[in-house]
């Protein structure tokens, strides 16, 4: 006997959201089950259920979506229920699409609780819904905008260091004071960061390295958050470990001088509303923070390793300038920008990478030989002292001119500290006259090396044995920095890729001395 029933797909979703508001599928499961028993000659073929699925994405991605257009491609039913047409889709475009996808395959779509059947209805449906969910949004970002500016806690990750107390109009942001590992409440081991930054003036990098080896988890790790996918749906935990990355973006949150700003993740742009909260760090320590991250962009802090070719190495293909980076065995690189940062392109740059190990000793030596014995340009070195004796001059008194500008810095963070009960008034007195002593030394340095208004005098051979003594003597790496940014006007790579993986490489030093050095040194350069 042929069955002379209809077939029907009975499609249901809820997104993560309305969970959380307390709208479950089971709802539209119980209405589409009502209206099915006032049509005895249907039948329902199958239930595709997307549960936590936002609307945002389009329906043929979604899980239970994707197998309901598989199902009407192969014919298996002739129409598709819904609850409503929002369930389709949150725009006024993508239910419109999904009905004309539908009916290319033969299959019609119907609102249940709106009695839409045609195509004419459909469309003013899906206008009206859309409308009406436009005028819902701009009705609640009002309300959320009056909230936050008085002040209210108004959803979304709470950054660490506080804890929303409260619930809906008396939910605020107040320091919490649960402990975060085993040394520090949130909010202390919030102040320790910046404390390090400012004060200490630990790198961004060594701050990760300390809180991964204390075992001090992350804000993600401790919440139990997820990652998200590109549909935005949370789908796997993080590693739960501390990035340079993510301790500087806690670093400018300006929430932690007593400034939330509401609306400064926002995926479109709106106006940003800033309210007061409590302050975890002064507003000094803040301003601070803010110095040493910029101070660490422009001068790396790693003791371990400075990158004495910074900034004078170029790229002969793409023009942009080598970065130093670490490699194994504490072994130094140059890489090309367009390596490390594609910018606007969309590739990485083929320029060969360079040991530090080899490039370096090379151009130190030439360096050297020039400072230790100039020869026959002694002459030209007269008019052009600087270049010379000038130059190791130039380098300490950049850095003692660099070091004198820190200074009060310093002081303002030990009052900083100090203020905080850190530290008692006879070890501030102590390390406030340590800073002074220093100071005068630096001060008598600087005279000394600082060029003097009255008439030049000629280098002479005093002045060369001084170079050379000062050289044996030996100079700290940042000395050796500051020498050869003054005397290498710059390095130019030139990188041939052949077989269309093999590197060759031909390297042009250009020195600011009037002196030329040409040789080849290894590895086909």
């Amino acid at each position: 006997m042929m069955d002379k029933t209809k077939a029907v797909a009975l499609y249901l979703r809820v997104s993560s959201e309305e969970q959380r508001e307390n709208q479950t599928i089971k709802t539209q499961e119980e209405a589409l089950e009502r209206y099915l028993q006032l049509f005895p000659e249907v039948r329902a073929f199958d239930w595709y259920r997307d549960d936590g699925v936002s609307g945002k994405i389009p329906m043929s991605e979604r899980p239970a979506g994707h197998r309901l257009f598989a199902d009407a491609a192969a014919g298996l039913f002739q129409e598709v229920w819904v609850y409503r047409i929002d369930r389709l889709g949150r725009d006024d475009i993508d239910p419109l699409l999904v009905w004309r996808d539908l009916e290319r395959l033969g299959v019609t779509v119907r609102s249940v609780m709106e009695g839409v059947s045609t195509i004419f209805e459909y469309h003013i449906r899906v206008a009206m819904a859309a409308e009406d969910r436009r005028s819902f949004l701009a009705r609640s970002s009002a309300g959320l905008d009056r909230a936050a500016r008085e002040g209210r806690f108004c959803g979304g990750i709470v950054p660490l260091g506080y804890k929303a107390q409260g619930t809906k109009k008396d939910a605020r942001l107040v320091p919490n004071d649960a402990m975060i590992g085993n040394q520090w409440t949130e909010a202390e081991l919030v102040y320790q960061i910046y404390h390090w930054l400012a004060v200490e003036r630990w790198s961004c990098v060594r701050i990760a390295d300390h809180l991964n080896a204390l075992g001090v988890p992350t804000s993600y790790e401790k919440d139990g958050r997820l990652l998200k996918d590109e549909a935005g749906k949370r789908t796997k935990r993080t590693q739960g470990r501390w990035r340079a990355g993510r301790i500087r973006n806690l670093v400018v949150n300006p929430v932690y001088k007593g400034r939330y700003h509401y609306g400064r993740r926002a995926n479109r742009k709106r106006e940003i509303i800033v309210a007061e909260v409590p302050p975890l760090v002064s507003v000094e320590l803040w301003e601070a923070a803010q110095d040493a991250l910029r101070a660490n962009r422009l001068m790396t802090k790693n003791p371990g390793r400075v990158y004495l070719l910074r900034s004078l190495i170029r790229c002969s293909i793409c023009g942009l300038t080598y970065q130093g980076t670490p490699g194994r065995d504490d072994i130094a690189w140059y890489r090309c920008g367009g390596q490390v940062i594609r910018g606007a392109r969309d590739h990485r740059c083929q320029g060969k990478s360079i040991r530090g190990d080899w490039i370096e000793p090379i151009i130190l030596d030439d360096v050297r030989r020039w400072l230790e014995n100039p020869g026959e340009i002694l002459e030209e070195l007269q008019a052009e002292q600087h270049q010379t004796a000038g130059a190791v001059a130039e380098a300490e008194r950049r850095v003692i001119e660099s070091r004198l500008a820190s200074l009060p810095c310093e002081r303002d963070r030990l009052l900083e500290v100090y203020k905080r009960d850190l530290i008692n008034l006879e070890k501030l007195s102590e390390e406030f006259a340590k800073i002074d002593a220093e100071e005068h030394l630096l001060r008598a340095r600087l005279t000394e090396v600082s060029p003097k208004e009255d008439a030049e005098e000629p280098l002479d051979e005093d002045a060369l044995a001084q170079i050379r003594r000062r050289l044996k003597e030996g100079l700290s790496p940042t000395t050796w920095r500051e020498v050869l940014s003054l005397l290498v006007r710059r390095v130019e790579v030139k990188t041939e890729v052949t077989d269309g993986r093999t590197k060759k490489v031909a390297i042009t030093i250009q020195y600011r001395f009037p002196a030329v050095v040409s040789d080849a040194r290894g590895r086909g350069s």
